[in-house]
């Protein structure tokens, strides 16, 4: 049976302390702790000599990440009776907090100063892996690019090594809301959306200043529906009503049943956990470099063990895939290279971004560089109008879909909500303090229980003071200390266009039956900023997903997918088209790199 480096590691480490137990006052005990995202509290139950339950039931951590890393470190606390386990990296905020609570919550139990030394002492061990390991492809990057790759690579008929940066599996595609887009005659149809590959294939080549590579773009779009079935056969399950991610120009979003991008994650785990004898996956291992042969042929990589400290060869007969995502966390990178949408604007330290810090650095393109791989559009980047204010992520009240108003701390509309994403930016950036709300009523949240794309309830993002709620817009505008005249005159102008009464001076269209007349309260609205989203240079493919070097050539063995290439997105990326892109090339690279094509 193969074995993962984190299975392994479960398998030697054992109990922390043998029969030395620590001794408890029986009960349950609760503590309350600052999370990734907001205070939740931690329920930690134990018996005589023993931590028997940790539960955490109303956080607020983000799924497939902090909920993830929740889960991953109470396992370990209770399979090893220990406090001494690592974090999980890129999740290390909420790991912090959830051993920080289980820790006040046994001194609660009255646990002794020498149990608790004890039981702080590091319990994990991990063997170090072999100088040279061999399969036939290997991936580098375990978001939903590189996942998508592996099996598609296995269900070529190939042996396929994983190998992720982070302490857990998703990447960016984690804490996206999962739009994919794809022209589906038969969802879209059901709605009276009329809809084409070839609107699709135009509108994103309108969206990218006409600046992107034609055969990828026309390789997207013919592909991103039979990429969706694809997805559909593995256990993705998708609404049935299409919707419009924001900056998407078209109502052909595509989101999955449950909420956020992770619902791919899981699908792809369990695909891979079932797969096992096939495919291998280790975390917290950090890609340094491509291997190349005397003949110019991409022969593996090597990479270095995030907890020995190891340095192992990953050898692939066949292929390897990089899929690490962009650089959009790289903030001097960016600053570097931001000459393009955004050359007026300065994108340093003083703007968030979406994706993980650690990961998102641009690592892929730099690894491809040194061997020869041709790099194209990288002056281009791509700000989000939907970003929190502090940290950049895109949290609580997103912007993506219909019946919502963008409006200025005065109460004024200031821009076509359907534009596209560099539209929309430039006309945040335009305005006081560079932010805005979006204003939803009851037609985005039936109820305050209502579950948003982050998994948070509109009563949690009230009670943490992101949302201001008011029944009517005379209260809110109070509350947001504006003029309610602005505030009641554009959502007056904005309901006499989807009325059909009036053309938007400011462009906006309603999209035939999704829209609707915003009248009723309660009213939320959400402050937001612009954030670092999207990166759109990178390694130069074809549409096999093959690397090309500057003379156009394909460098053998090599193959890209996802962020961490170029080319497809021309200057901006539309909403939407991320998720189909990492899917469809993904897919595409795994699958060639297997077939050694």
């Amino acid at each position: 049976m193969k074995i993962t480096k984190l299975s392994a590691a479960l398998l030697v480490a054992g109990f922390a302390f043998g029969a030395q137990a620590a001794t408890y006052q029986p009960g349950t005990y609760t503590e309350k702790v600052n999370g990734h995202n907001a205070a939740f509290t931690v329920k930690v139950t134990v018996s005589k000599n023993k931590i028997e339950k940790i539960e955490y039931p109303d956080n607020l951590e983000t799924i497939g990440v902090g909920r993830v890393a929740l889960d991953k470190l109470s396992k370990k606390i209770i399979d090893r009776q220990s406090l001494g386990v690592d974090n999980v990296t890129g999740a290390t905020i909420s790991s912090f907090a959830l051993k920080g609570a289980v820790k006040k919550a046994l001194e609660q139990a009255k646990v002794s100063k020498a149990d608790m030394a004890a039981l702080q002492k590091n319990s994990e061990k991990y063997t170090a892996l072999p100088d040279e390991i061999k399969t036939q492809v290997v991936i580098v990057g375990g978001g939903g690019s590189g996942l998508a790759a592996a099996i598609a690579a296995q269900q070529a008929g190939a042996k396929v090594i994983v190998l992720e940066k982070l302490g857990l599996l998703g990447g960016s595609t984690n804490v996206s809301e999962g739009a994919l887009n794809a022209a589906d005659p038969e969802r879209q149809g059901k709605q009276g959306i009329e809809d084409s590959v070839q609107k699709h294939y135009e509108q994103t080549m309108k969206g990218g200043h006409d600046i992107g590579t034609p055969e990828l773009v026309h390789y997207l779009t013919e592909n991103a529906l039979p990429t969706l079935h694809w997805m559909e056969s593995l256990g993705v399950k998708f609404k049935p009503e299409v919707g419009t991610a924001t900056g998407a120009l078209w109502q052909r979003s595509h989101y999955p049943v449950t909420p956020s991008g992770n619902s791919y994650i899981r699908v792809y785990q369990k695909y891979i956990a079932d797969h096992a004898k096939d495919m291998t996956v280790y975390t917290d291992m950090t890609v340094e470099s491509l291997i190349k042969d005397k003949n110019g042929r991409i022969i593996g990589v090597t990479a270095k063990d995030g907890h020995t400290g190891k340095v192992t060869n990953f050898m692939a007969s066949n292929g390897v895939v990089v899929a690490t995502g962009g650089f959009g966390a790289n903030v001097a990178l960016r600053q570097k290279v931001n000459t393009g949408v955004f050359k007026d604007y300065d994108l340093g330290k003083g703007i968030g971004c979406t994706n993980f810090s650690k990961s998102a650095q641009g690592a892929g393109i730099e690894m491809g560089e040194k061997v020869g791989a041709n790099v194209i559009g990288m002056s281009d980047i791509q700000v989000h109008p939907c970003g929190t204010p502090g940290t950049g992520l895109m949290e609580m009240v997103r912007t993506s879909g219909r019946n919502r108003v963008f409006i200025n701390e005065q109460g004024n509309r200031f821009v076509n909500e359907g534009a596209a994403r560099d539209v929309l930016a430039k006309a945040i950036f335009a305005q006081p303090h560079s932010t805005y709300y979006v204003l939803v009523n009851h037609l985005r949240y039936p109820s305050l229980d209502w579950v948003d794309a982050n998994g948070a309830k509109m009563k949690d993002m009230i009670d943490l003071g992101r949302v201001v709620s008011a029944p009517t817009l005379d209260e809110l505008a109070k509350k947001l200390n504006m003029p309610v005249e602005n505030l009641k005159k554009s959502i007056a102008d904005y309901n006499a266009v989807v009325e059909g009464k009036a053309k938007d001076a400011l462009g906006f269209q309603a999209n035939n039956k999704a829209d609707k007349v915003m009248t009723e309260g309660p009213w939320y609205a959400c402050k937001k900023v612009p954030t670092v989203h999207h990166t759109m240079g990178g390694l130069q493919i074809n549409t096999k997903a093959q690397v090309l070097d500057k003379n156009g050539k394909v460098i053998p063995g090599l193959y890209a997918a996802g962020e961490t290439t170029g080319g497809i997105h021309g200057s901006n990326r539309l909403g939407g088209n991320a998720i189909a892109d990492i899917m469809v090339f993904g897919r595409t690279a795994g699958t060639n790199a297997a077939q050694n094509k």
